[in-house]
């Protein structure tokens, strides 16, 4: 004789809390809250973490209805605990719940300013609620407790309730349905189960606790298929940024190769015309011609040297990028690759340029240095500071001049400083000099060489080695005395670090 035939159907739900099913429904919450702890490990989204404390939560909760497992041994063994735990338990349950709904459906886009209102509505009142916990044995307030739970967060949490309907509805996100009839569900069956029982014994409710029961299983496997939902869009966006980087990284590569054949070929193109002037012409003629054309080639040994420096740069920038990608922050992904492509744009535009203001300088150091900040916790503070006696349009220097040293100053410097981390670019007058600062307040240089491996040292050399050649080549071609000098300040914390200054002598000496 099989169990549907001892039994109506009806029967058998009636006896929900002694017949396993309640036991079943309690086991799945447990695997579920298990599960997406696991997917929250993995991949950092906010979302499992508040659900699986839900799931977690309302297992607790309904342990104490199962009966004939072991479980029920357990909570009569630990009743008095059990008994503590109940309005603290449904109160974390009602806020979870919420923090869960703002991050699956994305309130903090949405509704910037009701998330901040409700996160500080929540500490408030999670505050309010422990005091009158720890009250409930200091000074026996369990009836204080009670009437704040029932009278005041009840009737908030109700507010909050269907205002949340409106605003589930009101974001547009693709789960919004599935997550709104997951909490009607279980909000309209609590709803009967509360009518059903209300003033009846233990005995009466038991019998129609499984208009919980089910509810609350249909509600989890809902909120599963949102999540799956979710993770989904997750993975597209993802998708998406990484075919935008990598179309950008391909487009950079391609402009960087043909502007490179185009000075390679320019350079061949002078020196064959200066080697047949040399042979056929006359001394004082070739001479000059010389004179004209190996300015030229200097010229164009510049924008082939700051070419190859491109490359490294680029790779950097698109190495603080993917931080946020790593971390699954799309909008800031998005945010600061724009900003990298601005400042390709720019780079591209001076590369044509044997020489650019010293403004234009700044503003693509300023860029760079923005763009390098996001590798830092707390960011680098950027501090410009220009003369007033000082035209920056009149000022001429190489393009990316100043890179290589600030990236020295972030790479070297900061990178293992611990604390605030600053950079100063100061433009003053000196005599009839202008000179160029740029300080930061790092470990220094001696410090530096101790801590990072020969061949990052020797990187260094190289990179600070190609810069002196760029200036010298500049000096050449427009008769100036560029040149630069490093200063090592020592004393305390606050005062350490290293700098770099440039003087711009407009009069070569």
């Amino acid at each position: 004789m099989g169990l549907l035939d001892r039994y109506s159907f009806t029967e058998l739900l009636e006896q929900s809390n002694f017949n396993g099913l309640g036991w079943a429904v309690t086991s799945i919450l447990f695997y579920l809250s298990l599960y997406h702890f696991v997917l929250f490990v993995k991949s950092r989204e906010k979302f499992y973490l508040f659900y699986s404390l839900y799931a977690f939560i309302n297992a607790v909760n309904l342990i104490k209805r199962v009966k004939g497992v072991f479980v029920e041994h357990v909570y009569m063994e630990y009743a008095d605990f059990f008994i503590h735990i109940n309005f603290p338990v449904q109160f974390a349950s009602y806020l979870i719940f919420s923090f869960f709904l703002i991050e699956i459906l994305n309130f903090r886009k949405h509704f910037p300013k009701f998330t901040r209102f409700f996160s500080y509505y929540a500490l408030v009142t999670s505050s309010i609620f422990m005091v009158l916990i720890i009250g409930r044995y200091l000074w026996d307030g369990y009836e204080m407790m009670r009437g704040y739970y029932i009278l005041i967060f009840m009737p908030c949490t109700l507010i909050f309730l269907i205002y949340g309907i409106y605003l589930t509805i009101k974001t547009g996100e693709k789960v919004r349905y599935v997550i709104l009839a997951g909490y009607l569900i279980l909000g309209i069956s609590s709803f009967i189960l509360a009518f059903l029982t209300f003033g009846k014994d233990v005995s009466f409710t038991n019998k129609y606790y499984y208009w919980y029961y089910l509810p609350v299983l249909a509600e989890n496997f809902l909120y599963t298929y949102a999540l799956a939902i979710k993770q989904r869009e997750v993975y597209e966006q993802k998708l998406e940024v990484q075919a935008l980087l990598l179309d950008q990284l391909q487009e950079n590569e391609k402009l960087r190769d043909q502007l490179n054949q185009s000075l390679q070929k320019e350079i061949k193109e002078k020196e064959s015309k200066i080697s047949f002037l040399e042979a056929d012409a006359e001394e004082q003629r070739v001479a000059k011609l010389r004179s004209e054309y190996e300015q030229q080639i200097t010229q164009l040994h510049l924008q082939s040297l700051r070419s190859q420096m491109n490359p490294h740069f680029i790779f950097n920038a698109l190495n603080s990028i993917k931080v946020f990608l790593i971390e699954s922050d799309e909008e800031n992904a998005v945010l600061y690759l724009n900003r990298f492509a601005k400042l390709i744009r720019m780079i591209l535009e001076s590369s044509r340029e044997f020489k650019i203001s010293l403004g234009e300088e700044l503003d693509i150091a300023k860029l760079y240095l923005s763009l390098e900040s996001i590798r830092f916790e707390d960011g680098i503070q950027v501090h410009l500071d220009v003369g007033r006696d000082i035209n920056l349009r009149d000022v001429k220097v190489p393009p990316l001049v100043f890179q290589p040293f600030l990236e020295n100053s972030i790479w070297h410097g900061l990178m293992s400083k611990k604390g605030p981390k600053s950079i100063w670019i100061r433009v003053f007058r000196e005599n009839e000099d202008v000179v160029v600062s740029i300080r930061d307040n790092g470990i220094g240089r001696e410090e530096s060489k101790k801590i990072k491996p020969a061949q990052t040292i020797s990187k260094q050399s190289i990179g600070i080695s190609l810069s002196s050649d760029r200036l010298k080549f500049f000096n050449q071609s427009e008769n100036l005395n560029y040149q630069f000098e490093f200063r090592d300040h020592q004393g305390p914390k606050e005062e350490q670090g290293t700098e770099v200054v440039f003087y711009l002598r407009t009069v070569k000496n």
